[in-house]
């Protein structure tokens, strides 16, 4: 008798241990702001229907995720985080690093990079990411 492979299976954890790690540390140092994390690029900026490469800009984003996204209590996206671990040294992620940017920069939505490390402390992380944040979210 054949058994068939599953086509899908439930992930055990979201996050891997250096991102849950990093995710614990957001919370902590911006307790008044929600943190998500692997937020798709398409919910955090659209693509302009006007615009006559539409579906190839869409296209670009679609697929697609940010590590992680400060927000304020109405869940306005705030800032961006990238947590860089080894494979954005490649070239081919330096190339989406840099398109994500690009498309980030021209929706006005702030992206910080961060290396992905065995620790972190409270105050460096605060210091990296408060200046990105504006006054009024700050609260």
């Amino acid at each position: 008798m054949e058994v068939a492979l599953k086509l899908y299976f439930r992930r055990k954890f979201l996050l891997s241990k250096p991102e849950k790690y990093f995710y614990n540390i957001l919370r902590e140092v911006f307790a008044s702001h929600i943190i998500l994390a692997k937020v798709r690029l398409a919910d955090l900026v659209d693509a302009n229907r006007g615009h006559p490469n539409w579906q190839a800009n869409f296209n670009r984003i679609c697929s697609k995720h940010i590590d992680f996204v400060i927000c304020d209590a109405w869940l306005c996206p705030v800032v961006a985080v990238e947590l860089d671990g080894s494979s954005h040294k490649r070239p081919d992620r330096q190339h989406r690093d840099k398109l994500v940017d690009q498309i980030l920069e021209e929706a006005s939505l702030q992206i910080v990079h961060i290396p992905l490390q065995r620790r972190y402390f409270h105050k460096e992380i605060r210091q990296l990411l408060l200046p990105k944040l504006a006054p009024s979210q700050l609260l």
